[in-house]
């Protein structure tokens, strides 16, 4: 079980199996825009926002969101 918590610059230092994962269906990074520049919300995952501090769960086949 590989885990990974979401900070604010998750974009950059994504691990390769969250980062081979990303696509524009099942998981997507969120941004808002605050004064002219995009600050990361969180992770969408099959649905589901991963905010800031939570944890995003990989055990081999599937992503899982676990809240702070």
């Amino acid at each position: 079980m590989k885990y990974y918590t979401i900070t604010k610059d998750a974009d950059m230092l994504a691990p390769k199996w969250l980062a081979a994962r990303i696509n524009y269906g099942s998981v997507k990074f969120v941004y808002r825009f605050v004064d002219g520049s995009a600050r990361l919300k969180g992770v969408r995952i099959n649905g589901r926002i991963a905010k800031i501090g939570d944890k995003i769960l990989f055990d081999g086949k599937r992503l899982s969101v676990e809240r702070r």
